[in-house]
């Protein structure tokens, strides 16, 4: 029989061959390599299942929650402005990320990704671009950002306790230099950390950003969904954009949306010019897809309109400034969101429906539900929302409770009825609650790293008791695809490293070099070849794994070869970070696999050149500032 190590080799080959076809999904590959590690013996079930119970998994379950919390409640929007501003498609990508490798060196980045994850996939929808242009970068830059300071990545505090360890064994050490085994200083990686960090953000906003795929396909619901609707919504007292120009607004900036025209009184304008300011009571006409509308009714006090009253409307003929529009009554019967979430409903040609007006059809009384939008293939209705005659076929968006799926799913009313995602009622009043919470973990994870996953658990608690989500969008929020990623990608770590395959490979190339060079240029060599294997054995295992591994040979061949081994821990260091090329090299590697679309070709072209570049950068610095 073969023996676990060359079984493991094997597996490993597999995998990355797997991989690399992109013909199976990733969760099932290195699902089905621990089965097969299991089944030959090579790994014990409690070890491929360790994954599953990891921290770092309950981690990202949790902050998943929070981040639910955060978009519930309209909060996650002021955060976004408040890093981001308002980009365009054409902005830097360095002003996009830089806050994110900011955070990145005073906080665990797995965390920190989980929290920017949604955030960037919303600014994609609202910019229009695939998601996959924005999503490699986040990973990157919170990697990239993890180097600079002691704490911005605990494979940096896993070496370091390697050299506290060797610190603390005094005059039992194998170092005469006590000075060269001392623990890291805070700031002691950010001479080369910081270099690689900004050069590593000039590399993804300029070469890496022409290298990222383009997945068109991934566009929103609202770029690919051919039905476009008709909506009218009310400038209510309570919206902030009451006051601001049309361009100031942001209302121009959401994809597949056009505002038609705005009804103030008996005055209409139309076309919209982009300096026109919103008023209070003001009416706003929109044709645009589903997705769209959704973004529209998460905007605090745009309220969608059931039905007009033409003697309020009549009454307000001829007001324009903001403060004469203070009090009175609008122009139209507002219907603000009473539901849990938006569901499509296609009119069947026998509904009693057909032939009413969206006012005359009742259709709140008759099915507990309110019309919000409505699409009619091969037409542009821009007419009133309450005076549009309901025809056979007509797509309707409501806004309705849970149980409206199940009570008219199968009705003879509706042809089709199905509901629309994340499209929930946003929680305004709990904002602040919310931003509360997520400063609190945010907080809380910096300052008690060690606690990360129980300050995260108590975030995600927290969310939950206050009603900033409810259980159900919670548990929804979490995806299960990506836990088992980053599990199934733990358990494979275990094998690596419990069978003696990674150290096979670390002994057998470093060996080959130190014996092949001349002792003066060894130590340089061995510094590049530490670097590389630690590299390598980055993109295969646990990080924390891999720095332990490195860490421990970088000591015992600075013994062998009577040098200094601080360069040598700081390579390893600074390499256990920088791994780019797949997507199981690293946790937030994993967490945007699915997310962004990608294959693992595409970790491999916009990473092996980073690779590349923090290697010649590290190679530069490091002998320079800790010599041998």
């Amino acid at each position: 029989m073969f023996s676990p190590l060359i079984i493991t080799l094997v597996v490993l080959v597999l995998i990355i061959t797997a991989l690399a076809l992109d013909k199976i999904g990733p969760d099932i590959v290195l699902l089905a390599g621990l089965i097969v590690l299991v089944l030959t013996g090579s790994l014990t079930v409690e070890a491929a299942l360790s994954g599953f119970s990891n921290s770092s998994v309950i981690t990202i379950a949790s902050l998943y929650v929070v981040g639910a919390g955060l978009r519930s409640t309209g909060a996650m929007e002021y955060i976004s402005r408040l890093a981001l501003g308002r980009p365009t498609a054409r902005t830097s990508l360095i002003r996009l990320f830089w806050p994110v490798s900011v955070l990145s060196a005073f906080m665990n980045n797995t965390p920190l990704v989980a929290f920017f994850l949604p955030i960037m996939v919303q600014l994609a929808k609202r910019l229009r671009i695939s998601p996959s242009k924005l999503l490699i970068p986040l990973s990157y830059s919170a990697i990239l950002g993890g180097t600079v300071t002691l704490i911005g990545t605990s494979t940096n505090l896993s070496l370091n306790s390697i050299l506290q360890a060797e610190y603390n064994r005094g005059q039992e050490g194998r170092f005469a230099d006590r000075e060269a085994v001392r623990p890291l200083g805070f700031f002691e990686l950010t001479p080369v950390g910081l270099p690689i960090a900004v050069c590593g953000l000039i590399y993804l906003s300029t070469i890496g950003r022409r290298l990222l795929p383009d997945r068109q396909d991934l566009l929103e619901y609202a770029q690919t969904h051919p039905r476009e609707y008709s909506v009218e919504l009310i400038v209510r007292e309570t919206c902030l954009l009451a006051g601001k120009t049309i361009r100031e607004s942001g209302l121009r900036e959401l994809p597949g949306l056009y505002l038609y025209r705005i009804d103030r009184g008996t005055q209409t304008i139309s076309p919209v010019p982009p300096e026109e300011r919103l008023l209070l009571a003001d009416i706003l006409c929109f044709s645009g897809v589903a997705d769209s509308v959704v973004d529209l009714q998460r905007i605090r006090g745009l309220d969608p309109v059931e039905y007009r009253t033409p003697q309020l409307a009549a009454s307000l003929d001829g007001m324009s400034s903001l403060d004469s529009l203070e009090g009175l009554p609008p122009v139209a019967e507002a219907a603000p969101r009473q539901g849990r979430q938006l569901c499509e409903v296609v009119i069947s040609p026998g509904s009693p429906l057909v032939g009413q007006s969206i006012r005359d059809a009742e259709f709140r009384t008759r099915y507990n539900a309110a019309i919000i939008a409505v699409h009619r293939s091969g037409e542009k209705l821009q007419q009133k929302i309450g005076q549009i005659s309901l025809c056979a076929g007509d797509t309707l968006l409501v806004d309705a409770n849970d149980d409206f799926l199940h009570r008219w799913r199968h009705s003879a009313d509706f042809i089709l009825v199905s509901g629309v995602d994340d499209s929930a009622p946003v929680i305004h009043e709990r904002a602040w609650i919310a931003l509360i919470v997520f400063a609190m973990a945010v907080l809380g994870m910096s300052i008690w790293s060690a606690q990360a996953t129980l300050v995260a658990m108590a975030g995600a608690v927290l969310m939950l008791l206050t009603r900033c989500v409810r259980g159900q969008e919670g548990h929804r929020s979490i995806d299960l695809s990506i836990l088992v990623l980053v599990a199934a990608g733990i358990g494979l770590s275990k094998a690596l490293e419990s069978t003696g395959a990674a150290r096979f490979l670390a002994d057998g190339l470093l060996g080959q070099c130190a014996s092949r060079v001349p002792p003066g240029v060894a130590p340089f060599v061995v510094l590049a070849v530490m670097y590389i294997m630690t590299v390598l054995l980055s993109e295969l295992l646990n990080n924390n794994a891999t720095a332990t591994l490195m860490g421990t040979l970088a000591l015992a061949t600075a013994q062998q070869m009577q040098v200094n081994p601080r360069p040598l821990m700081i390579a390893v260091c600074i390499a256990a970070s920088c791994a780019f090329a797949t997507p199981i090299g690293y946790q937030t590697n994993l967490m945007v696999l699915n997310a962004g679309g990608y294959r693992f070709r595409d970790f491999v072209v916009v990473g092996l050149p980073l690779n590349c570049l923090c290697f010649l950068i590290a190679m530069l610095i490091i002998p320079f500032l800790w010599s041998f």
